[in-house]
């Protein structure tokens, strides 16, 4: 354990003598690796899917777990991206001159060594090993046993790829299926600057409890969408069907649907048709069991307050934007909250008044992705406003430092 935090120490030094075409190099060595290797990544994956099997392991997770060609190439392709996004380590901003004369900046530095705990999730090794790379910072990757033939590929793939540009370690997945790995990591302090959970509920609160360093986590999706009394119905129903559909078992996707009761006798019906047919199970409220005219199950408190990673939506009726918004400041997780509407006063109103990561207007939960929103990919999507809060890209990967510039000046 210390000798993993003592390489990556060393690679933190080491790092900060590389130059931006450098890292850059590195990143396209290991998107071209990647999209090089699609068959040997597959074949390391077909054995976490085996035992995944083995081991019932819930549907979401083996979702996550899986990688095909189209997910690989995905990879490469926001590991390009990555590359091609402007300088974030070293930058200068924020300059001025003070009335002595000094010029004052600010300069974006990395963190230092981050640790990341995972689940399932392969993809997270390629994601923030890129974003790490970008920013300068030396990382420990400690992935799932469900995921470790694919991790462990993909680790040695990343060495491989970046060995003549970056320094030894900068990049270390671990391997060890011991569960106590994970509690002692999280005690070294001497060696690791922040870490980062991603996970499960109970793996992001035991990380919180024990670990002895900075966290910055990524908790439940518990995202809602509120069609207001404006809302336009053919653009409704899209947005409900990505946003439950699209990809059931993810943190983005919608778990309550809050619907504005003068639309109830128009949408309810083909809001039930429309997610019946892609075998969702609905859960709601009673107003909207009798405008839908289906025998659909009555939700319950517990209902709204869980993010079931799965193809099950619950549906509340509501008075007015305000009542939908008192129901997500009750119930929602800080992560990504939508409201469909043509009127500007209530989308104002929503604006101002909802707390979450990301606000969406006219548009799919589903948006809330650092690849979608041009970071290239992410470590995670912070619920957590102390440094980062939302997607978190290479530029939420650094802090800041105050650099002064003078001729000679004293402090009368």
């Amino acid at each position: 354990m210390d000798l993993w935090g003592k390489q990556a120490q060393e690679a933190k030094r080491a790092l900060r003598y590389l130059s931006e075409d450098q890292r850059n190099q590195a990143l396209k060595n290991i998107a071209l690796a990647l999209r090089e290797s699609v068959d040997e990544i597959i074949a390391a994956n077909s054995k976490d899917m085996d035992e995944a099997k083995k081991n019932n392991l819930n549907a979401a997770m083996t979702d996550r777990l899986l990688l095909d060609e189209k997910r690989i190439n995905a990879m490469a392709d926001g590991v390009d991206s990555i590359a091609n996004q402007d300088q974030v380590v070293s930058c200068i901003y924020n300059e001025r001159t003070n009335e002595k004369g000094l010029k004052i900046a600010k300069q974006r530095i990395p963190l230092g060594v981050i640790l990341m705990i995972f689940e399932s999730r392969p993809n997270v090794v390629i994601d923030c090993a890129a974003l790490a790379i970008k920013s300068g910072n030396a990382i420990l990757l400690k992935g799932g046993k469900e995921a470790k033939y694919s991790n462990e590929c993909l680790g040695d793939l990343i060495n491989a790829a970046t060995k003549e540009f970056l320094p030894k370690f900068s990049v270390q997945v671990l391997k060890s299926d011991d569960r106590s790995t994970v509690n002692e990591l999280l005690s070294k302090k001497e060696y690791i600057d922040l870490v980062i959970p991603r996970g499960g509920k109970k793996l992001i609160e035991h990380v919180y409890e024990n670990a002895r360093m900075p966290v910055i986590a990524h908790f439940e999706g518990l995202c809602h969408m509120y069609i207001d009394s404006s809302a336009k119905e053919e653009m409704a129903l899209d947005l409900i069907v990505n946003a439950k559909t699209h990809r059931t078992g993810v943190c983005n996707a919608m778990e309550t649907l809050l619907v504005h009761e003068s639309q109830l006798a128009n949408l309810a019906p083909k809001i039930t048709k429309a997610l019946q047919e892609r075998s969702t199970e609905l859960r709601v409220d009673e107003k909207f069991k009798d405008a839908s005219g289906v025998d659909l199950k009555i939700a319950n408190d517990q209902d709204w307050a869980t993010e079931y990673l799965e193809n099950i939506l619950s549906i509340k009726s509501v008075a007015s934007v305000d009542e939908a918004i008192a129901h997500i400041d009750k119930y929602g997780t800080n992560h990504t909250e939508a409201i469909v509407s043509e009127d500007q006063a209530s989308v104002d109103k929503f604006f101002q008044v909802v707390d979450a990561s990301c606000l969406m207007h006219n548009a799919s939960t589903r948006f809330n992705d650092g690849g979608e929103l041009g970071l290239g990919a992410e470590l995670g999507i912070s619920t957590t406003k102390i440094h980062a809060y939302g997607p978190m890209g290479a530029e939420e990967m650094t802090s800041s430092r105050f650099i002064v510039l003078g001729s000679g000046q004293v402090r009368s």
